[in-house]
């Protein structure tokens, strides 16, 4: 466990100053030179954090003022406490003490440290990796990186294996998954995603297209295209059949000058061929 035992900045702030050898620290103010460190009494009270208001420093007095004050450490009682708590990380996620020596450690090395425990790499199970989406993600980031054509790589590779398509809003999802997976910050770059991704051994026999090394493995939100316009179907009702008109005559109105619908409609007159054929014969 982390931070010593799990415990809070404010927590081991609290024990560092109810340290049973608290009175006796090596930064403490000298009894009888109250300006003057105990534990160095050629340093003042305070060099651990900086020089005295009036004393212009340069590189070199600061290099030599700091290794004073760790030479003051590291007889001091309190030390393991001391570094305990300024390198403690807060809730926000910086350091307890950012500035000046504490616990025989500089600033920057304490600011090295929090950044290499932050990049410490928790590796999940190789069977995570296992699945066709996740496989074809991570193969797909490795042959590019804009998230459109992630997505139809994707794509293409679980096809061909026998799967469903991988859309972009997955495909995305799959990168973070990927780097969350990996035990790798939200802000990693791509490259960096892929090279830890192949020292695990999961990239084996697959080629990587580089980038320029800014081009980050998660990408932005990505704008979908809008979708098309839903067109309400149209329903064709079957036109039904034209019924005859049946005029009879007595329903037409007679306009003079016309012909009648007697004469229109009158049907031929009939009459006896018999006497023909005997004219004939």
């Amino acid at each position: 466990m982390t931070q010593a035992q799990g415990k809070t900045s404010e927590q081991l702030h609290d024990e560092l100053l109810e340290h049973r050898f608290w009175r006796y620290r090596g930064c403490a103010p000298d009894p009888d030179q109250p300006t003057r460190m105990v534990g160095d009494l050629s340093l003042p009270v305070g060099a651990h954090h900086g020089p005295d208001a009036f004393v212009v420093e340069g590189q070199r007095e600061r290099i030599a003022r700091e290794a004073k004050a760790i030479e003051v450490c590291l007889s001091c009682p309190v030390m393991v406490a001391c570094d305990a708590y300024a390198s403690s990380v807060t809730v926000d996620g910086k350091l307890a003490e950012p500035d000046g020596v504490w616990g025989g450690r500089r600033s920057l090395e304490r600011h090295k440290a929090l950044i290499k425990a932050r990049h410490v790499r928790v590796a999940a199970p190789r069977d995570r990796f296992a699945t066709p989406q996740k496989r074809a993600a991570l193969a797909a980031l490795a042959a590019c990186w804009e998230p459109f054509e992630v997505a139809a790589t994707a794509s293409r590779l679980l096809a061909s294996w026998g799967e469903g398509p991988m859309d972009v809003r997955t495909a995305n999802w799959q990168r973070s998954y990927l780097v969350r997976l990996l035990g790798l910050p939200k802000d990693v770059t791509r490259m960096r995603a892929l090279a830890v991704a192949r020292e695990q051994g999961l990239l084996e026999g697959v080629a990587v297209v580089p980038d320029d090394g800014t081009v980050p493995a998660i990408p932005p939100p990505t704008k979908l295209p809008p979708p098309a316009p839903r067109v309400a179907p149209v329903t064709v009702l079957p036109v039904p059949a034209r019924m005859p008109v049946r005029v009879m005559p007595g329903q037409v109105r007679e306009i003079p000058g016309q012909l009648s619908f007697e004469d229109v409609f009158a049907p031929a007159p009939l009459h006896s061929i018999t006497p023909d054929l005997e004219t004939a014969a």
